[in-house]
């Protein structure tokens, strides 16, 4: 099988050093204007969303393992007010040419479940002029509190997969507490959390050929264990100034648990255009980090250990749900924080894990199993 050691590895030296997405730069004037034949957007979970988005690139004609440039970007915030936190997924509309970045939509390792976390950014690629500039790009932020919490557990219920039975911790840390707090401080969003809700943590999103948006979810799984993919519709009407929400077209389960675990969540996805149609590619790997602290970890041992695993397949053409079978690509036994992913259209893939040394790039050509 696959590993580790054909990879080559590079330090970003990213401070704060938690990568969590990782994109490929679609637009060639803004490559060329940086002298870069390679370039990506990649976003950082600690701090607010203005300060934690970064541009990696390769220098044009430099060695595959050099030539590499890494800028913090400067973005003024527009849009809803409030603090952001826990950047976890960033993709592109190629319709629009609009980059979206999400929040996790979760919580604390020990809860309660935090508005802050529910965020929605975008920015569009082609009006980044050069990413040293200050600032760089206007970024709309979305802060409606709960509401793709709201959408995604309204939709589970009407007709989503069968879920893993939710833990007594996670559901007194991450659902009662939320509530309670609500109630409590008269929150504006309160009663958007219910009692039989699910918390909900995005991990990786991609637009699909039809503008639908598939988020992968770290948490829930399916009650096998399977890692969950919501299909959304009209993502862009949480920018509009009118109450429209995006709509939930559908779920897909991936047979995609690493080894040394039960259970296993998204960490991140991407999907490319091929002859066989939309392949989709997901690092899926362990629920949450091996954090005593952490209420899942508490509730689901088996997803502590899940080993770090990028899987391949495909998406049928006109559908919006079912179960993917998922083929091996490559696994990452001593490297359980896989954050992020891109491939590129010559089948190149390239990973951000987050370590306690920094941040690291590793590249290597796309390997099926």
């Amino acid at each position: 099988m696959a590993g580790e050691d054909e990879l080559f590895q590079m330090d970003l030296n990213l401070h704060p050093n938690e990568a969590s997405g990782l994109l490929t730069i679609g637009n060639e004037e803004l490559l060329g204007e940086h002298g870069w034949d390679l370039g990506f957007w990649a976003v950082l979970d600690e701090g607010e969303i203005e300060d934690c988005v970064a541009a990696i690139g390769h220098r044009r004609g430099s060695p595959d393992d050099e030539g590499w440039e890494i800028e913090r970007v400067r973005a003024e915030a527009s849009g809803a007010a409030g603090k952001t936190e826990d950047a976890e997924a960033i993709t592109r509309d190629e319709s629009t040419g609009y980059v979206y970045i999400l929040g996790s939509h979760f919580g604390s390792k020990d809860g309660p479940l935090q508005p802050k976390r529910g965020f929605v950014a975008r920015f569009r690629e082609a009006d980044v002029g050069h990413v040293t500039e200050d600032p760089a790009m206007d970024l709309e932020v979305s802060r409606r509190s709960f509401a793709l919490h709201r959408i995604i557990n309204d939709a589970l219920q009407e007709g989503g997969p069968d879920l893993i039975p939710l833990g007594e911790q996670s559901y007194k840390a991450l659902i009662a507490a939320t509530i309670e707090r609500g109630e409590k401080e008269s929150k504006k969003w309160a009663g958007l959390v219910r009692e039989d809700d699910y918390p909900i943590n995005i991990e990786g999103a991609a637009f699909r050929d039809n503008g639908n948006l598939l988020l992968g979810l770290r948490f829930p799984t399916t009650a096998e264990g399977c890692p969950i993919l919501v299909e959304l519709e009209g993502i862009d009407r949480l920018f509009d100034r009118g109450d429209a929400l995006p709509e939930v077209s559908g779920f897909w389960t991936a047979d995609a648990v690493g080894n040394d675990g039960g259970i296993a969540g998204v960490r991140d996805l991407d999907l490319l255009g091929t002859e066989e149609g939309e392949e989709l590619h997901l690092v899926t790997g362990n629920v949450d980090s091996r954090d005593r602290q952490s209420v899942l970890i508490q509730d689901y041992p088996g997803g502590r250990g899940t080993v770090a695993t990028h899987f391949r397949c495909v998406l049928p053409e006109d559908a919006h749900s079912g179960s993917l079978t998922a083929q091996f690509v490559r696994e990452f036994p001593t490297l359980p924080r896989v954050e992020g992913m891109a491939v590129t259209p010559e089948g190149r893939t390239y990973y951000v894990t987050d370590e306690d040394e920094g941040v690291h790039l590793r590249l290597t050509r796309l390997l099926v199993g």
